[in-house]
This record gives C-alpha cells, structure tokens and sequence, in this order.
C-alpha cells in the first residue's frame, strides 16, 4: 500500500517486509524473561511472580506471541490492537497447532472503533483479523477476555492499557 500512495518506494517496501518474515521474537522472548527480568529483579527487588506483559500494535502481536508459546512466565498478557495485518499471520497457525489444549495465562484483547470504521486499509485489515482470531480462540473455549475502545489506532494505547490493566492486573 505504502508503494501504491507513493509514502516509500519498492525498495523501502520490500525491505520492511523482509524485517516482517524474520522478527526474532523467540530472541526477545528470551531477553524480557532471561536476562531483563533477572537483572530488574536483582536490582529493584521485584516480586518473583505474578508478572504481566502488555503490547500495543506491533508489541501487541508480540504479545500474542508470548501467550501462543505458552509461557508461564506471565500471569496475565495484554494485546492492544495486535498487528494482525495478514490474514496469513503466523498466529492463525500457532494456535490451530496448540489443539484444544491452550495457555493458562489471563489473555485481554483490545481493538478501535475507528481502526474498523475508518478508511485505512490496513487498519481494517488489523481489526478484522484480530476478531478472527478471537473467534477462533474463543469457539475453543479459550478464556479470553476483549474490548472495544472508542479511539483511533493512534490514540488507542493509553485507553488499552488501561483496559487491560482494570481487567487482568486489578487487586
């Protein structure tokens, strides 16, 4: 699309997908868990467990990631507006792969009302297949929380932050 409007060229499109086909996110995975929390623990005295971990767009795919590995690492993962772009993601084949037997760790979803309503293409393609995905999730039994915020994808973070913050880390 990006090429299409003119905002980068082929080259610049092309390489931004190639980042996409190889993100490393088992390698990130293993750092928050291996060598941060470690470090944040040591230094700051953190609780040993009761963690949580919140994304927003892209971090917010990668959050999917983290609860599709089944970590136990965190007790609650929040997915703000997961960047779900391709309805061939990998999260599709990820969580068909786990069968009926799916993660213990609390999951809160949120999506805009103005990433399905308005005329971004790829905001909509965002939306779209984040409800796929909850419904796939969901039609299993998967225990699942989600949320509709009455924002843009721009303006979503703070208000899915929040939600997921009232809905899995309230005490």
């Amino acid at each position: 699309m990006g090429v299409d409007t003119g905002t980068m060229t082929r080259a610049q499109a092309d390489a931004y997908l190639a980042e996409l086909s190889d993100s490393r996110g088992d390698m990130f995975l293993n750092f928050l868990t291996d060598d941060l929390h470690p470090r944040i623990e040591r230094d700051y005295g953190t609780a040993p467990s009761g963690h949580g971990l919140f994304g927003y767009s892209y971090g917010g795919l990668f959050s999917l990631y983290a609860w599709l590995t089944k970590s136990t690492f965190f007790e609650s993962i929040g997915a703000g507006s997961p960047g779900i772009v391709n309805a061939d993601s990998q999260v599709f084949a990820r969580l068909e792969a786990m069968g009926d037997t799916l993660p213990d760790t609390k999951l809160h979803v949120t999506f805009n009302e103005q990433e399905i309503l308005g005329d971004l293409a790829v905001y909509q393609n965002l939306t779209k297949n984040t409800a796929t995905f909850l419904h796939r999730l969901t039609s299993r039994g998967g225990s699942v929380t989600s949320a509709l915020m009455h924002e843009t994808h721009v303006t979503g973070l703070q208000a899915s932050f929040l939600s997921y913050l009232r809905t899995c880390r309230a005490q």
